[in-house]
């Protein structure tokens, strides 16, 4: 017991044991008799019978019993009351203040062992009731130290359970929302997230939903949040039991966020979707080259993910703890990238920032600077890109002042960059110092064998951003995108399954530039390479076709007929494909 536990909740607590026990026992055969610390009985149970004189009574001083009372041995003997005998067990109960003396006194016939064990049953149970009260009053108190802190936090929080009900929501949430607390836990959340289906789907299988910008369903009507979705597991961490849900009101202050840099690398190697031998390599290669203070070139077409390999090193190295910087060298006008890249002293040109402004180099200090489109850089710009990476320090525009920068380089081009130099437009020197660690990402078309994996990806995607349902993909579509040459590679991709989604399944790929057979568009002429592209394009097809089939049954709850139709199939079609694909049918 908490030195806190009052007399009279201690007092209740050894009542309901007592209760307990003289409920299991026969009246008849005992007296109980409880002592106070003061020596004045407090309680008797049972109808065992003694003579008048002798009868115990609460209020009674038990000194006057205790001179009657002959010990064998610890904690056992026999009490003589008007000349007859009694066999008596004692035990006492100490608890921080509390301090409680039981007798338990029997017919002579009784034996010794029955009455130890009965008295011990009693004493267990005291014990039992008296924890189980501590570790209540522990929780209760770790209840209301979690519900301050959450109270505190500057997000709004909701805990929700598997089956969509809300258990918890703070106060900034009901603030938010514009709803009582006893009313919001009674409102299922898929009334207030009409999309909670699709996104509970995508946390359950282990996608990340981070920073998203959804809508919720308020007091007020519809309102913008971004939004964080967390899973919660059992204690074992193998089980979802729940999820909970940051929200975050959206703040006009764009002007903090510049359109071309970031400052927080979100992605990591976990992300990046690599079903292909190919792929499995490269991230293999990337993660083993993470640690690595060398500079990184990554040269890849447009649209292969070049800012997700860049962050997932970033997130794999010792420097994860500090800063990403990005910067887009062909988005930025030419007057602006060297003040962008070096930032700028007080003064140095007209409306110069009062005090000057630190340069991404400075931003990155100690973690990681990535220079996306680096191949687009002028040349006086390389030129004193290279003076920063072979000095480890950058002086700021108007400034004289040499300023020491730890910064580990990560700078991607969709150009080949020995062509760059062969043609004079780009620095033979700082082409050496940026492909130290050389990093080349394949174009869609390359990885064909990824191409399922990363639509079933951006459906699940796209249908919660869109708050859509999860379009059911056939076997033609499925056979469209494969058939495609994506020259926009992932990024097209992604634009790709947007209009599907918002199609409801239904896009256009006549507006698709179709492969053209006649030409040589990838520079592989018809060879062994041309078959195993179409070999892993026919994997491929099997895996995303037996997927489908996985889904639409469970979708239609194992309906044959209306499974079948979904599909474009005729049920003894689709039972070939059940077998064929040793599909389990519950």
């Amino acid at each position: 017991m908490e030195p806190s536990q009052s007399q009279s909740s201690y007092s209740v607590l050894i009542n309901e044991a007592v209760e307990q026990f003289t409920r299991s026992m026969d009246n008849a055969l005992f007296r109980l008799v409880i002592v106070g610390a003061e020596g004045l009985i407090s309680q008797v149970h049972g109808q065992l019978h003694f003579p008048k004189r002798f009868e115990l009574r609460e209020g009674l001083n038990w000194n006057l019993v205790d001179n009657h009372i002959n010990w064998e041995a610890e904690g056992k003997g026999n009490i003589n009351l008007g000349n007859k005998v009694y066999n008596l067990v004692y035990s006492s109960h100490v608890s921080n203040a509390h301090v409680l003396h039981i007798y338990l006194i029997s017919s002579i016939d009784i034996e010794f062992p029955w009455l130890q064990i009965a008295i011990s049953s009693l004493m267990t149970s005291i014990d039992a009731n008296l924890k189980d009260a501590s570790m209540q009053q522990q929780m209760d108190d770790t209840h209301q130290f979690t519900f301050a802190m959450v109270n505190a936090l500057k997000i709004g929080v909701i805990s929700v359970s598997t089956d969509g009900v809300i258990k918890y929501a703070n106060d900034r949430a009901c603030r938010w929302i514009n709803i009582r607390r006893r009313e919001l836990i009674k409102i299922p959340i898929r009334k207030l997230i009409t999309n909670w289906s699709n996104i509970y789907q995508l946390v359950s299988s282990g996608e990340k939903f981070i920073n998203e910008e959804i809508a919720i369903i308020t007091s007020d009507g519809k309102a913008k949040f971004n939004v964080t979705i967390t899973p919660i597991l059992n204690q074992e961490n193998v089980r979802l039991i729940g999820m909970v849900i940051a929200i975050r009101e959206l703040e006009n202050v764009y002007h903090l966020v510049n359109k071309y840099t970031g400052m927080q690398a979100r992605f990591v190697f976990k992300d990046i979707i690599a079903k292909s031998q190919k792929m499995r390599k490269l991230v293999e290669y990337a993660r083993n080259i993470s640690d690595s203070p060398s500079t990184i070139l990554i040269e890849a077409e447009s649209g292969t993910g070049k800012e997700v390999f860049a962050q997932s090193i970033h997130n794999a190295s010792s420097r994860k703890d500090k800063g990403f910087v990005a910067i887009n060298c062909a988005a930025i006008s030419d007057n602006l990238i060297e003040s962008e890249l070096f930032g700028y002293d007080e003064g140095a040109f007209t409306g110069a920032k009062k005090g000057g402004n630190p340069g991404k180099f400075e931003l990155a200090n100690g973690g990681t600077l990535f220079l996306d489109e680096v191949g687009d850089m002028k040349p006086e710009v390389q030129v004193k890109l290279l003076r920063a990476i072979q000095e480890g320090a950058i002086t700021r525009v108007g400034g004289e002042k040499t300023i020491p920068v730890d910064v580990r380089i990560i700078a991607a081009t969709n150009k080949n960059l020995k062509d760059e130099v062969d043609k004079g437009n780009f620095r033979l020197d700082l082409y050496y110092r940026l492909s130290v660690i050389p990093l080349k990402i394949p174009a869609l078309r390359e990885r064909m064998e990824d191409l399922p994996s990363l639509i079933r990806f951006f459906l699940n995607k796209k249908s919660v951003r869109l708050q859509k349902e999860v379009p059911q993909i056939r076997y033609s579509t499925l056979q469209q995108f494969l058939d495609y040459h994506w020259p926009g590679n992932i990024r097209e991709l992604e634009n790709a399954i947007e209009q599907y989604v918002m199609l409801d399944g239904d896009i256009p790929f006549e507006n698709l530039k179709k492969v053209d057979e006649a030409e040589d568009v990838t520079n592989i002429e018809k060879s062994d390479t041309s078959v195993q592209v179409i070999e892993a394009q026919l994997t491929s097809v099997k895996e995303m076709e037996r997927s489908l089939i996985v889904n639409t049954l469970r979708h239609f709850n194992y309906n044959m007929t209306h499974s079948s139709h979904s599909l474009g199939f005729s049920r003894n079609t689709l039972y070939l494909k059940i077998k064929k694909y040793n599909i389990h049918i519950k």
